[in-house]
């Protein structure tokens, strides 16, 4: 189960509608509905806050492999789960500025992709 299934399992056993969770999130219920849908991935910083709303925590989304009172082994890298475990132990300020630096490699590494497929194109 990927993050966006996640997600959307945790919102449907809280109850909650993607509009309420869109509306919590001050997001656009069909921008919310395209991280669930996994059209569009979601940064640290609204993954951070979606785990708000849902009253659960950001390791929740990354334990794909682990169900409820399953066996099966966990298919995410152990020390980076950790990692993000650590991380919400951290205060605020700590917690969004390393999600900001994530998110900007993340964004580097995109623009570098697409340069790259425009570029690949153009030959």
């Amino acid at each position: 189960m990927d993050i966006a299934e996640r997600i959307k399992k945790i919102r449907k056993e809280k109850g909650l509608s993607q509009q309420e969770v869109a509306d919590r999130l001050s997001m656009n219920r069909v921008q919310y509905n395209r991280i669930e849908t996994g059209k569009s991935d979601p940064t640290m910083n609204i993954l951070q806050r979606i785990a708000a709303v849902l009253e659960t925590d950001v390791v929740g989304f990354f334990e794909a492999g682990r169900e409820r009172g399953g066996t099966e082994v966990n298919s995410v890298n152990e020390p980076l789960l950790q990692k993000v475990r650590l991380l919400e132990e951290l205060d605020e300020t700590q917690k969004n500025s390393i999600c900001n630096m994530i998110d900007t490699a993340i964004a580097n590494k995109r623009l570098r992709e697409a340069l790259n497929n425009a570029m690949n194109i153009a030959v």
